[in-house]
């Protein structure tokens, strides 16, 4: 009597090792550990933004090299991100808060370049907005360590 084959692709071992596979797919981490250096730029780099928003009372023109500099300074602060295995969404954080065409930094720095100078009541509503962004970013870097609950924006304001 011929033996027959139960399993269609060879033996136990093809399903052992799909198995196997299946289960280590299931075990990649969601997020990316936690990084000091990612940490250290987030919340150095808020501090700067915000203070380079400060200065938009004053002519785009006097300041365009420091604006420069500073999107050069968040940029690398996102490719370093980008870096670290498993950290998609913080990569995704970071593009979202220094997109040039986009709702945040590049809305008001945009807003800057063309309006030339900024009402210290507009700078002020929109340095709230990249600063919660930026929070956003230290507090999903601060949790990656430890389980910490973060101000919520709406805790805040009261």
């Amino acid at each position: 009597m011929k033996h027959l084959h139960i399993y269609p692709y060879g033996d136990w071992r093809f399903y052992f090792l799909l198995s196997l596979l299946v289960f280590l797919q299931g075990c990649t981490p969601l997020i990316g550990p936690y990084s000091p250096v990612a940490y250290q730029n987030a919340t150095s780099l808020k501090v700067e933004t915000l203070a380079m928003m400060d200065k938009a009372t004053d002519p785009y023109d006097e300041h365009k090299n420091e604006v420069e500099k500073l999107f050069i300074e968040v940029n690398k602060a996102h490719e370093f991100v980008q870096g670290i295995p498993s950290n998609s969404i913080s990569a995704e954080q970071w593009a979202i808060l220094i997109k040039r065409d986009g709702d945040l930094m590049g809305r008001f720095f945009s807003h800057w370049h063309d309006s030339k100078t900024l009402s210290k009541v507009y700078i002020d509503e929109f340095k709230q907005v990249i600063s919660d962004s930026f929070d956003q970013i230290i507090c999903l870097e601060a949790n990656k360590k430890e389980l910490k609950l973060c101000n919520s924006t709406e805790n805040k304001h009261e």
